[in-house]
């Protein structure tokens, strides 16, 4: 049973991130750097990633990601707040992130790419039906 409220894919694709601290969250990586992380999944709302670092929650990203990949024909620049951010071994951490007011232009592209690429036969419900 499938409750998530937006299609995902698994996509397997590098990201350039960095810290916005410009919120009331600061939290340094490399001075601010961009630094890359491995995206697993994506959705019209968010991206799961790897990463090398502990991202604590709440913490809001700068995202540059290809949009070449999905259809585009421009860097996708983005924010994205960290929703969750698990240890999967040592240094390796799967992290969701939540997309802060994606442009529309960028939330039909991957809705686009998304609905070529999803192979959930599965029908999805919502909690509370």
């Amino acid at each position: 049973m499938e409750t998530r409220g937006a299609k995902r894919v698994d996509v397997n694709l590098k990201i350039a991130s960095r810290v916005d601290n410009q919120g009331e969250h600061k939290f340094t990586i490399s001075q601010g750097d961009t630094f890359e992380v491995e995206v697993v999944d994506i959705s019209v709302s968010g991206i799961g990633i790897f990463s090398k670092y502990f991202l604590p929650k709440g913490l809001v990203l700068d995202i540059e990601i290809d949009g070449k990949t999905f259809g585009g024909s421009e860097i996708m620049k983005m924010k994205g707040e960290l929703r969750y951010c698990r240890s999967v071994k040592l240094s390796k951490y799967r992290c969701g992130i939540k997309f802060v007011d994606p442009p529309q232009e960028y939330v039909k592209l991957l809705a686009d790419f998304i609905s070529k690429n999803e192979r959930r036969q599965e029908p999805r419900i919502k909690i509370g039906e």
